[in-house]
């Protein structure tokens, strides 16, 4: 298998930083290129919020959060000499999100942290991770 583009979809959570931490070994070792994509569910982030400015200051603080969470693994993968590309997306569902992009951008390899939710909760909120493992058209590699 050829690994030449590789997907980390990040969250901000300390599983995206270690599927991070992987993939920065990887595209070191088949020297390929990384994307890292993040997802804004803006619809869901703040539904339950009437209030129209409490909205846009939910808004504003995720993507502010996002934002300096990406900017510091930027840093690693140029300090790493990894060719890295950066996309920020706002959609409506996340796995199909990362399942069109990979697709669309030819993506060889999919790696992604497990969010670590067991039993019942997993089954009430559901898993991007898993979805994306299900429905995927290249491998997919769950780091816990």
């Amino acid at each position: 298998m050829i690994i030449k583009n590789i997907l980390v979809p990040v969250d901000g959570s300390q599983h995206s930083v270690k599927a991070f931490n992987a993939v920065l070994d990887l595209a070191k070792k088949y020297g390929a290129k990384i994307s890292l994509l993040t997802c804004f569910e803006k619809e869901n982030i703040s539904a339950w919020c009437i209030n129209k400015e409490m909205h846009r200051k939910i808004i504003k603080d995720a993507e502010k959060f996002a934002m300096g969470f990406i900017s510091k693994l930027e840093k690693r993968a140029k300090d790493e000499s990894v060719s890295l590309s950066v996309h920020v997306i706002e959609t409506k569902s996340v796995s199909k999100q990362i399942i069109n992009f990979a697709t669309s951008e030819k993506i060889d390899l999919i790696v992604m942290g497990s969010h670590g939710r067991t039993g019942f909760d997993q089954f009430v909120l559901g898993s991007v991770s898993n979805a994306v493992c299900h429905s995927a058209k290249c491998p997919v590699l769950i780091i816990k």
